[in-house]
């Protein structure tokens, strides 16, 4: 139907891999204020709404300003120099934390961060939709998405520890930069190793772009789509694509509660850096395996039954189990519940990550696949990077009580996964009848291109036939 992948299973799988370790690093760079929140408060004389503001859209400002044009070059030009490109970016302006002692050079710095991992998922995207046809372009997906998990998982894991092991260290001195705190020096740490993934981007071959269909949408002399195109595509088919960004959106909004992890342990049961970065490291990783495996399995299981929706249907179950998880862990009596509740969170938001992008690389052609992708993580990231942490923060300063964080955790959480599940069940319908037009397209354009192959191969044959 595509044109199928040009490269073998190895080497496909090689690049997915390598896609993974950059999502793993992307997202140990985007949790690591969340573990130093306290003495950056501290030294920053910070509010939580400062904090707020720094963890969400400190990041995501440029994350979702710059996704878009992104984007477009990605559907244009080479997409493992994008990556590499991005990787520096934000691995720069980590390492740049180190050497800032304000709250406003520390934003600007974090905005870069946003702006280099913006690079990630639209080429991310693009890249394994053409390297793996429609049938199993979900597990591929599936296992790119895992990195999230992979990498706040890590963060939390090792980064719990590594804060408290630094913070025991006598003041490390720089030449003409002075004694660094602790959590500078994790910035240092943690965004040096982060360059030598930018290089192995280069060991990333570009293979044809698939999946162009024709007559669905403007393009070009040289077939490509505008931005335009892309958005006036989207906007004919808005129930599912509506329904397919909005329903992601919630899940990130859930998902970005666990930047105030660390707050929440702290001033609920006590719990020092450390055990909270272990417990939560250790949720985030067998939630996100667990989740992972459930995600591959109920996709494959609808897909064999033949079902077009089928990782639109895993994304409603991820909803399904990562809602009431999010919504009751802080309510919990004691922090091992609490982190029992989190188990589950996190095992329906790894089912929910990779339905997302799967889904959308289902509906969206070719030519727009990675405008497309940008556009949906502009949505989910104007709702969850710029929107998640910064209203617990607001209500808990509303509150006039730091211990009251545990509620307006619980509050956002309840509200917003039950609209993400009734937008997502009424969408349904609408997602399924835009996978069967894209495959209509796409088996009448390849169709008509492998007969008009046909026909000038047998007109050929026919020529030599008559030369005597």
């Amino acid at each position: 139907m595509s044109g199928g992948p040009t490269f073998g299973p190895r080497y496909a799988w090689y690049v997915v891999l390598l896609l993974t370790a950059t999502q793993l690093v992307s997202y140990l760079d985007r949790f690591l204020p969340s573990l130093l929140l306290k003495s950056i408060k501290a030294d920053l004389n910070a509010t939580d709404f400062e904090i707020g503001l720094l963890m969400g859209p400190a990041f995501g400002l440029f994350y979702v300003l710059v996704a878009v044009p992104l984007g477009w070059l990605a559907d244009r030009g080479s997409r493992r120099l994008i990556l590499a490109a991005g990787i520096a970016l934000w691995c720069t302006m980590t390492v740049g934390g180190a050497f800032v002692l304000a709250f406003v050079p520390l934003f600007m710095l974090r905005l870069g961060v946003g702006l280099g991992e913006a690079a990630v998922a639209p080429c991310a995207v693009s890249l394994i939709s053409d390297y793996f046809p429609r049938e199993t372009r979900a597990r591929a997906m599936s296992v790119f998405m895992a990195g999230t998990f992979l990498g706040a998982g890590t963060a939390f894991l090792a980064g719990g520890p590594l804060v408290a092991w630094i913070g025991g260290l006598p003041p490390f001195e720089l030449p003409g930069v002075g004694a660094l705190r602790p959590w500078q020096m994790a910035f240092l740490i943690v965004g040096l190793p982060g360059f030598a993934l930018a290089a192995l981007m280069f060991t990333v071959r570009e293979p044809p772009r698939t999946e162009r269909v024709q007559g669905a949408l403007r393009t070009d002399a040289g077939g490509n789509a505008s931005l335009s195109a892309a958005f006036g595509y989207i906007r004919a088919r808005w129930r599912a694509f509506g329904a397919l960004m909005l329903g992601s959106s919630s899940m990130v909004v859930m998902g970005s509660l666990t930047f105030w992890n660390v707050a929440l342990f702290e001033r609920t049961w006590g719990w020092g850096v450390r055990d909270v970065g272990i417990g939560t490291g250790l949720m985030l990783l067998a939630g996100g395996t667990l989740g992972t495996l459930l995600g591959i399995r109920l996709s494959q299981h609808w897909i064999a039954q033949g079902r077009k929706d089928a990782t639109f249907r895993s994304l409603w179950v991820g909803l399904a189990i990562a809602a009431p998880g999010f919504a009751i862990s802080p309510l919990m009596p004691t922090p091992q519940l609490a982190l029992g509740a989190l188990l589950f969170a996190f095992m329906g938001q790894a089912v929910v990550t990779p339905a997302g992008p799967a889904s959308l690389s289902l509906i969206a052609p070719g030519q727009i696949r990675s405008q497309s992708t940008a556009i949906y993580f502009l949505v989910v990231g104007a709702c969850g990077q710029i929107i998640g942490p910064t209203p617990v923060g607001l209500m808990t300063d509303l509150f006039g009580d730091p211990a009251k964080l545990r509620y307006a955790m619980a509050i956002q959480a309840a509200v917003v996964g039950v609209l993400a599940l009734g937008i997502v069940a009424l969408g349904m319908g609408a997602y399924r009848r835009s996978v069967e037009e894209l495959e209509r397209l796409l088996d009448e354009c390849y169709g008509r291109k492998r007969a008009d192959a046909r026909s000038s191969e047998e007109g050929r044959e026919e020529k030599e036939r008559r030369v005597p």
